[in-house]
């Protein structure tokens, strides 16, 4: 839980930063890039177990320049495409005592799995591997979108033995395998998209990436003003 969130109910800011691969008969070809933040905060039940509360906000970027896509050009269609702010509206989880999560409420169309993986520790060195699926059916698309994700974290044992430690800097290695993204409009033609990346938890404002501040500064301002807003009418409910 030090390594996903915190053992405290304060804020805790992660990051992502990583770049999208099209996929088709085992070529990697690059496209865009993508920085996001995740929110969130967490608090212990009368069981034991955690109830989280996070959302996310993301910007798929120019790889080159970092500014926020509007619109992207897609290679496989030639295709100009209007790109959304991506992310993931604010959601309650719940952290159970098998380390597993598990959706507060059950979501329509949405079927997930979550494992953990035996931990690796070597001297101070902890390293911590979690691998979620989804797949969601979407509204209007034949095909369900799924994706994949698995995440390492690594932190210092020692950090987190610390008498009194709730909450531990974090260094994450991040891949994902995913659908084509449906703004892409690839229809049925084959292939996936994957990602690739690095980002941190418990992380402070100067550690975010630079694009993701330079995007939300235009577009979402509020948020860095005011971060836990996003997710305090679930967090109150």
């Amino acid at each position: 839980m030090m390594l996903r969130a915190a053992l405290d109910d304060k804020l805790t800011m992660s990051w992502v930063s990583a770049r999208y691969y099209g996929v088709v008969e085992a070529r990697m070809d690059p496209l865009f890039a993508v920085v996001s933040a995740v929110f969130s905060r967490c608090r212990r039940l009368a069981d034991g177990t955690y109830e989280v509360v996070n959302a996310e906000v993301a910007w798929f970027t120019d790889p080159v320049t970092g500014k926020a896509l509007e619109t992207y050009r897609n290679p496989y269609t030639g295709e100009d495409v209007t790109v959304p702010i991506g992310g993931y509206a604010p959601s309650k989880l719940r952290f159970g005592s098998d380390m597993e999560l598990h959706l507060a409420k059950p979501v329509p169309g949405l079927r997930m799995e979550h494992e953990v993986l035996p931990f690796d520790v070597r001297g101070d060195d902890l390293w911590i591997t979690e691998r979620t699926r989804t797949e969601a059916t979407i509204p209007g698309v034949d095909k369900p979108f799924r994706y994949s994700e698995s995440n390492t974290f690594h932190a210092s044992r020692k950090a987190m033995e610390a008498r009194g430690a709730t909450r531990v800097p974090v260094q994450v290695s991040f891949t994902n395998v995913c659908s084509w993204r449906p703004w892409m409009k690839m229809g049925d033609r084959p292939g996936h998209l994957t990602a690739t990346g690095v980002g941190g938890h418990n992380a402070s404002w100067d550690e975010m990436p630079p694009a993701w501040i330079e995007a939300t500064r235009e577009r979402r301002p509020e948020i860095l003003k005011h971060p836990e807003a996003l997710i305090a009418p679930l967090w109150n409910a």
